[in-house]
Parts: C-alpha cells; structure tokens; sequence
C-alpha cells in the first residue's frame, strides 16, 4: 500500500518531545517495516530565511517532502506586534498549500490513502471543498481550543477561529481515529461528534531493548517526570508534591525534562524551598530523544500528573522500558494504566494522594518491579510500533473499501 501522511510535525532538530510527530515518525518506520510504500508530507512554519523545500529519501520505502512555509516580509512589517494575526495567517498559508499540491503528491506517488492530525487543521480545505481523489483519514489528538481552555493566559478571536475551523474539519470528516475511547467520548462531549464515528486505534512505539545485565544496585531513587512544564501537565501538581516525598526519604531524587518558559517553574520552585531540597530536583530542560530514552532506563519511577491526555504517550514511553508509572485518574491515562496492575492512579488535584502513590512504589520495591514487569507486558501485548501499524493498515483498507 502507499500511504500518504500529513503532518506540521516530524521529528527533527527543532521539533523536540511532540506526540504528534513521534506518532508520524514512529508511524512512518513500523509501515515501511511491514512493507508499505510511506510519504510524509511535512508542511511546517519555516525556521529560517534560508529554508528551502526539500525532498529526502530516509530509507527505500520512506520519502520526507519538507515544506517550509513563510509570511511576506511586508506582512511582518506591518503586523511586527501583532503575534495572533500574523499565526493566524501563517497557519492559513499551511492549509492552503496543502490544498494546491496534496492532489499533485497523490497523483505523483500513486498514494492510495492519507492520515493526517487534526492539529494545524492542514487538510482543512481539502475535506471541505471533498475534491482529494483518496480518503483522508484525521487522527484526532487534543484539540486546540482544549489547549486554549487549559493554559492560554488570555482569549484570541482569531486563535478561536482557528479552533473552530479545526472542529468543521472534523464535522467534514469521514474517517476519524482517535487513541481511546474515552478522548472519542470528550470529542462527543464538548463538539457534538459521535463517539461512534471514531475508530479506536492506540498509538505504538518501538519496544526498547532491556539489558541482559541489572545495573547495580544503588540506594539512590531516581524517580522522572517528561513533558512540558505546564499547567494542563500536572507540574503544579506534581512540584507541590515533591518536597513532601523529599521530606520523609533522603534517597530520592526528581529529574524533570521539559521545556520551562522562562524557567519560571524552576526559578519559583527554587524561591520557595531550601537548598537541601531544591538540590535533589534536576530541571533538565528540552532534551533530545536519545538522552530522554537514557533517562527512562535510569529511573525506577515514572510520574506524570497530567491533568489531561488524549493518550499519553509518555506513560507507554517509560512503561517500555519496565518502569512503574503514577498518573492522575484523567483523559487517556485510564484507557493505558490499569491500577495496581502496571501502576498505580491518583484521583485529580490530589496532591497528598500523589505523595502516598510515590511513596508506595519507593518503601516497596517488590511492588515497584511487578508493576514495572507487568508495564513492559502491557506494551508488548497492546502498544507496539508492530500493533499500531497492523491495526492502522485494517483501518485503511476499510476505508479505500468504503471510498471507492
């Protein structure tokens, strides 16, 4: 099959710990491993003047088309302070480009079927004029206006608009997926889109390698949270926690990797709390994959309080490597961790239940290892790289049956 993916994200240099393109690029090998043709259409803001369009053939079965997309310069000279308008556009051009080559790529390479996100709303002009000669298949993520409602300290219109048009490209849509059932449900909650209309089809990941040698051992807890630091991240959350676990045992220590805005979790955190605590807490900042993946096999716990996932591909992230995960009893978290089973929950805004859940893991490190074992099964069996691209070919094939 030759697979068409639309995305504004893939992982590169500057695209560092993005769901969206980790699930393109994970997408994209576990296809082209089971023999299918894939082409990335990757439609970004540019990075710098000098960006061009390019094309690059990153293995046999896997073409990347590279669009660096620009605003004129008078466009910057004349709205140099006004950041909405000029996104607003800029995202506008995206979706336009899409539209006026994405026929030309499928013609071209023979594509017979496209997934794309709804995030950028890229393929919005395409599902509403209904002129693209393959079915389009959206995969739904968190939407924008639910990044709006969570942490935008203030209401844009145009940034409402570009919600909005998100949320008709979906109405426009005839073949949704999501991750799990409960973010189908939130989707038919907030927007009025059926909850049935969605395909359930978990994302996958490549099972990392366990070494055949177990580290010595060590008295030190290491204990990793990955993600922005946020608000709809939980890291108020888990930051209100972290003095109190640091308070009742000496041998822990938090790492946290993630982009800080102005280090103003970190440079309040470190205000507010002795050295003798804010010393055993790392803000490590944006890392790149590699070094986040040495992170998840050194630690012997996974936290992430988030307040909302549609999936969470960081919990299946740790849980990969056999680390138990403690998450809040929210969004996409429910539908991967089974509590007491291959980690353990916490009811939301509970900053004392976060303080137990951790300590349970580090006074017993025979619960630790169980969850941990039973975490890394929990991948194998559920959310590997291999199972996300067999279950999104049955999808396509469906959906090419249906389209034609």
């Amino acid at each position: 099959m030759n697979i068409g993916l639309v995305t504004p994200y893939y992982p590169d240099k500057q695209t560092l710990n993005s769901g969206i393109a980790n699930h393109f690029g994970i997408l994209a090998h576990a296809l082209a491993k089971q023999g299918h043709h894939v082409v990335i259409l990757h439609i970004r803001p540019s990075y710098s003047k000098g960006d061009q369009i390019q094309q690059q053939q990153i293995s046999p079965l896997i073409t990347l088309l590279t669009y660096p997309i620009a605003l004129p310069a008078y466009a910057h000279k004349l709205l140099k302070n006004k950041w909405t308008v000029l996104d607003f556009l800029l995202k506008l051009r995206c979706m336009r480009t899409v539209f006026k080559i994405l026929n030309k790529v499928i013609k071209e390479y023979g594509l017979d079927v496209i997934e794309t996100t709804n995030y950028y709303a890229l393929c919005y002009f395409n599902l509403l004029a209904k002129k693209t000669r393959i079915p389009i298949v959206v995969r739904v993520s968190t939407t924008f206006l639910q990044i709006m409602d969570d942490y935008y300290p203030f209401k844009s219109r145009l940034q409402q608009r570009l919600g909005n048009m998100e949320i008709a490209m979906l109405k426009k849509s005839d073949y949704l997926v999501t991750h799990t059932h409960l973010h189908a449900v939130e989707m038919e909650r907030l927007y009025g889109i059926s909850a049935g209309n969605f395909q359930i089809v978990p994302h996958g990941i490549p099972l990392p390698v366990l070494p055949t040698v177990q580290a010595q051992n060590s008295d030190q807890i290491e204990i990793l949270f990955v993600g922005r630091l946020e608000y709809r991240k939980g890291i108020d959350l888990l930051l209100a926690a972290i003095p109190m676990v640091l308070k009742k045992y000496e041998n822990v220590i938090f790492k946290l990797i993630g982009n800080d805005e102005d280090k103003s979790y970190e440079k309040t955190f470190r205000d507010q709390y002795p050295a003798n605590t804010t010393s055993k807490v790392i803000f490590c900042g944006l890392m790149n994959t590699e070094d986040i993946q040495d992170a998840y096999a050194s630690c012997d716990i996974f936290v992430a309080p988030s307040r909302y996932e549609s999936f969470g591909l960081i919990y299946i992230e740790a849980m990969g490597y056999g680390k138990p995960v403690v998450a809040l009893k929210a969004g996409g978290a429910m539908d991967i961790i089974v509590d007491n089973h291959n980690g353990l929950l916490v009811e939301p805004e509970d900053v004392s239940g976060l303080v137990h859940q951790l300590s349970m893991l580090i006074e017993n490190p025979s619960l630790s290892k169980e969850l941990g074992a039973n975490a890394r099964q929990t991948v194998e069996d559920k959310f590997s790289d291999k199972q996300l691209a067999s279950n999104s070919i049955a999808y396509y094939q469906e959906v090419i049956n249906q389209f034609n």
